[in-house]
C-alpha cells in the first residue's frame, strides 16, 4: 500500500498531481520573472484624427509611438483599443501587427479604426457644426508575455 504516513496517519500521494502541481509553480515563477527582466516599453499616443465622415462610412487614424527601452529588440504582436466620441464609444477593437520593436528606438504603429456608423450618426449633426469631438482612447500594446496599456484623452477635428 503506497503513501505516506504522517501522524499516524497514511496519506496517498498521486504521484501525477504533484508533478503537475509543481509544474504550475515553475511556470508561474518563470513568468513573474519575465517582468523583473523585460521592461515594458513606452507607448504614446501621438495623434488621432477623423479621416472621412460620410453616411456610408467614418474613418480615423490612432498613430501611436512605442519605444522600446530594453537592451534587445521586442516582437509586438497587436494592439487593442476602445475609442469614444463625447461620451459615446464608437469603436473597439484589436489590430494585429507583426512587427518588432528596435532596442532604444521609437516606432510609429498606425491603426485604423472604422468607426460604429449608427453611432456616428447620432452625433453628425454635433461633429459637422463644431468640426470637433473630444475623444478617449484606451488600449494595449500586445507583446508575447505581456500587455502595455495607454490612455489619452483631447479634442480632434473633423476633416471634410
Amino acid at each position: 500500500m503506497g503513501g505516506l504516513l504522517i501522524a499516524g496517519h497514511r496519506i496517498a500521494m498521486n504521484l501525477k498531481k504533484l508533478s503537475a502541481t509543481l509544474m504550475l509553480i515553475g511556470i508561474s515563477a518563470a513568468c513573474s520573472s519575465v517582468s523583473n527582466v523585460v521592461e515594458p516599453p513606452k507607448v504614446v499616443v501621438q495623434q488621432v484624427t477623423l479621416q472621412h465622415l460620410s453616411l456610408r462610412e467614418t474613418t480615423g487614424l490612432v498613430t501611436l509611438n512605442v519605444t522600446n527601452p530594453n537592451a534587445f529588440t521586442l516582437p509586438l504582436q497587436g494592439v487593442s483599443y476602445h475609442l469614444r466620441l463625447n461620451g459615446v464609444a464608437v469603436a473597439s477593437g484589436e489590430q494585429a501587427q507583426n512587427m518588432s520593436l528596435p532596442s532604444q528606438r521609437p516606432v510609429l504603429v498606425y491603426i485604423p479604426v472604422r468607426l460604429q456608423v449608427g453611432e456616428i450618426l447620432r452625433l453628425a449633426p454635433m461633429l459637422w457644426r463644431d468640426r470637433q469631438a473630444n475623444y478617449q482612447l484606451d488600449g494595449a500594446v500586445r507583446l508575447p508575455m505581456l500587455s502595455v496599456p495607454f490612455q489619452r484623452q483631447g479634442a480632434i477635428g473633423v476633416q471634410q
